[in-house]
């Protein structure tokens, strides 16, 4: 992937950016309430399943003290919602851009970029009522916006990563997408967002889920904004990790098979 290519194509990223934006929710009656709606809708549902059906209590913050389900899970879907419908719509973009592949020259990562982006703007909206949401529980959350910031730049480079190397591998294996489905499933459920990690009896179990690639990401998260303290400089270093390796293989498969798009499209 050549930076100096995306650079000078920069005024393409920003207009399908904008197509992205403004078409996704195109000629529906609420707009943009969509984006709110699927959100609180899974919280409805999971917190009757947890609180009423298996009556479990709610986490508790550390030290924060916070106890509220439906704003421990909404702290944790957010972001995962965001990596897994990111890589979802991005896995079919550079099949869907077949006409303008085969006729324009420009950076191919663009059309997944664009939809990282158009996505990434959809969970700050969602981010910031769910700070309000907060404030009003007593989480004064708002000093600890910039740390947030730091770990959603990190999410926003995985996901991008993941979204390269999938939406690249889709256009010679049309599986992709169908496997993206159950793998989504499966990391949502395996990742502690309807769940704490502190009360599994399992040690391997809560190992796994919280050290996952996405399990770091929304303990990191639940950290900052359900129990207002900082994560620990490993946890940093892993979410690093996660990114910086998710982009540079994404990016590198995704620059080797390029040149064949077209002929294969």
């Amino acid at each position: 992937m050549s930076i100096r290519n995306a650079a000078a194509h920069r005024n393409l990223l920003y207009l399908l950016s904008l197509r992205e934006l403004r078409t996704r929710y195109k000629r529906s009656v609420l707009g943009w309430l969509w984006s709110l709606i699927n959100p609180l809708v899974q919280m409805l549902i999971f917190t009757v399943i947890f609180l009423y059906i298996f009556e479990q209590p709610a986490p508790v913050g550390d030290p924060s003290g916070l106890e509220s389900f439906p704003l421990y899970f909404l702290s944790g879907f957010i972001p995962f919602n965001f990596f897994s419908i990111s890589v979802g719509v991005a896995i079919g973009t550079v099949a869907g851009g077949a006409s303008l592949i085969k006729k324009v020259s420009f950076p191919h990562e663009h059309l997944v970029f664009a939809v990282i982006f158009a996505q990434f703007v959809t969970m700050l909206i969602e981010l910031s009522v769910l700070t309000v949401a907060l404030l009003i529980a007593g989480n004064m959350v708002l000093p600890w916006l910039p740390v947030l910031a730091v770990i959603l730049l990190l999410l926003a480079v995985f996901t991008t990563g993941v979204a390269l190397l999938l939406a690249s591998a889709n256009v010679f294996f049309n599986d992709v997408s169908y496997l993206w489905n159950i793998v989504a499933q499966l990391m949502f459920y395996s990742t502690p967002i309807i769940w704490d990690p502190d009360t599994v009896g399992n040690v391997w179990l809560t190992r796994l889920a919280s050290w996952g690639p996405m399990g770091g990401f929304v303990v990191a998260i639940h950290q900052v904004l359900y129990d207002m303290r900082m994560p620990s400089l490993l946890r940093f270093g892993q979410m690093t990790g996660y990114a910086v390796l998710s982009f540079a293989v994404g990016a590198y498969v995704f620059n080797k098979l390029s040149p064949r798009f077209a002929e294969e499209l």
